[in-house]
């Protein structure tokens, strides 16, 4: 199952158990060969974000 959404432009409404099974959800598609640029950047994000929650 792919995402339908994209969780980049909303990372900071969302709970970090979201973000973190979003984050999940790319690493596994991104195993299965789907490497797209926004599915990278989206992860990227959502990295940051949850580092930032961190501090």
């Amino acid at each position: 199952m792919f995402r339908t959404s994209s969780a980049a432009s909303d990372t900071q409404n969302r709970t970090s158990e979201d973000l973190q099974r979003e984050y999940d959800l790319i690493t596994r598609e991104r195993d299965g060969g789907h490497n797209s640029l926004s599915a990278i950047n989206a992860q990227n994000d959502i990295a940051r974000e949850l580092e930032r929650r961190e501090r």
